[in-house]
């Protein structure tokens, strides 16, 4: 056979593989579009020229990766040598890489944060797998029609470039550093790396990389930190409580997620009284918290104005109550709430019900690979309103004609237990979602039988059932996800309380 650069289109390897077009070239290794005739469906081809050592370096790096079943990588699906060529077969997605996505715009930083914890969490699976990327670019990172994230080249690129010798501690702080610089160029549209890329390079003052800030305006300040002590870039701030760089991708993973708090919630300061004194820290308390400049004034003044405000929803609630009972006794029945769910007068309200314990939970996408964020499924049971469960990202809203017709989050009650109802802590507007009930840990959407349905405009939403209702799961099943940005859909869940 040829030398892998001077192969045609239409050339057939092993009797299966039809090279259809080549779309990328270093040095002597060529990669391509091709057809695998046997299984027809489309791969992507590495090929390189196998009398050399470094062939054999990829080809073995090729047949380590090809063990990793993380979904957020390209998997590897064959690795062979034939007639001289060393080829490494791999699967094939309708995705744009970072690079492309990055052509005259940035990510939103809820986007940019959540490509990062993608790669990260797939790049600590394969560290615990004896396996490390070492070259990530932007071009490494592929959004996929379905609005996830994959990850090119595990290993094998760093064989093909001659990147080797680093040991488990150093391997993980260079991928690390990897995920850092992406975060850096999706917020910024520029590339801090080493590593050629399409992205233009990052600016640096006086010799010393630009922190995120210090590129473009409106980066979120727990961010800019933690990308620019991970890179030491930006001006050099000591302070003792400095945690330093990130130096594992699961290290990162988990301070990306903090950031996911304390980039969206802002500060709540109670109001102060007239005498100064701070009133306790109700959960649900009727103050009003302010986040301008006048401080405590404005909070004295919304305090007092909250406070006249419940005065009147409560002559509001016992004039509607009397008439509710004035109704009732004329023969009125109970009509439908404003969460969708079915409600009357004799139903247990949610504040009378008991709250159930939540054993366990789970991402549910029966569309999908089966799971939707697993990993994040007890922050929405944690008891911790600054913790959350998100769905993943997509770029396409859910339904009948959306991406998938939904996803969601199933709940174990760890027996079966009367289910009243179920209160849900939302984020963004806004969001549709459907309580369901099953006595089994079901697969698929079937397997739950519909309760109750709750459209939420952000904040708190609760579904109420008719009557009480026995079951062991319950699944919070969004049919609808709020809107992130321009084109982005995610639902975030910090709290569930479930009531029987």
């Amino acid at each position: 056979m040829s030398a892998p650069h001077a192969l045609e289109p239409g050339t057939r390897l092993v009797d299966r593989y039809r090279l259809d077009e080549q779309i990328g070239r270093a040095e002597d290794t060529t990669y391509w579009r091709a057809q695998d005739e046997l299984l027809d469906r489309a791969v992507g081809v590495c090929l390189l020229q196998g009398d050399d050592a470094g062939a054999q370096r990829v080809l073995g790096a090729a047949r380590r990766a090809a063990a990793v079943t993380d979904p957020r990588f390209l998997r590897v699906l064959d690795a062979n040598e034939t007639d001289g060529v060393v080829y490494v077969v791999s699967e094939w997605v309708s995705a744009t890489n970072l690079a492309a996505l990055l052509k005259g715009r940035v990510l939103p930083a809820d986007q940019a944060r959540d490509l990062a914890l993608e790669v990260a969490g797939a790049l600590e699976a394969a560290h615990q797998e004896g396996l490390a990327h070492l070259c990530l670019t932007p071009e490494h990172v592929l959004r996929t029609s379905h609005g996830q994230i994959k990850v090119a080249g595990l290993a094998v690129d760093a064989a093909v470039h001659g990147l080797s010798g680093a040991d488990g501690a150093e391997a993980a702080a260079r991928d690390t550093r990897g995920v850092a610089a992406l975060l850096y160029a999706a917020l910024t549209g520029r590339w801090p790396g080493a590593e050629p890329s399409e992205v233009a390079p990052a600016p640096h003052d006086a010799g010393r990389l630009c922190s995120p800030r210090q590129v473009k305006a409106g980066v979120p300040d727990d961010l800019d930190t933690l990308i620019a002590v991970t890179l030491d870039a930006g001006p050099r701030h000591h302070s003792h409580d400095d945690p330093g760089p990130a130096r594992t991708p699961g290290e990162l993973s988990r301070r990306l997620t903090a950031t996911l708090a304390t980039s969206k919630i802002p500060v709540v300061r109670p109001p102060a009284d007239a005498e100064g004194d701070t009133p306790p820290p109700y959960r649900n308390g009727p103050y009003i918290a302010t986040y301008d400049e006048e401080g405590p004034r404005r909070g004295r003044l919304a305090g007092r104005a909250a406070y006249v405000l419940v005065g009147l929803v409560l002559l509001v609630g016992l004039g509607l109550a009397g008439w509710q009972l004035a109704t009732t006794g004329l023969g009125g029945v109970g009509g439908r709430s404003t969460s969708g769910a079915t409600t009357s007068p004799s139903t247990t309200s949610a504040a009378q019900a008991k709250p159930l314990t939540v054993a366990g939970a789970v991402g549910f996408d029966p569309e999908g690979d089966g799971e939707e964020n697993t990993d994040r499924a007890d922050r929405a049971i944690d008891g911790d309103p600054a913790t959350a469960w998100t769905t993943k990202t997509y770029f396409q809203q859910l339904g009948p004609g959306g991406i998938k017709k939904g996803v969601g989050l199933l709940l174990d009650l760890g027996s079966r237990q009367d289910v009243a109802s179920v209160t849900v802590h939302v984020d963004g507007e806004p969001a549709r979602l459907q309580v369901r009930l099953g006595d089994n840990a079901g697969t698929q959407l079937a397997d739950f039988e519909r309760a109750a349905e709750v459209t939420g405009r952000g904040g708190t939403a609760t579904a109420r059932l008719a009557s009480p209702q026995r079951a062991r799961y319950v699944l919070l099943w969004f049919t609808e996800l709020p809107q992130q940005g321009a084109s982005a859909f995610k639902a975030s869940i910090s709290e569930v309380t479930v009531r029987g």
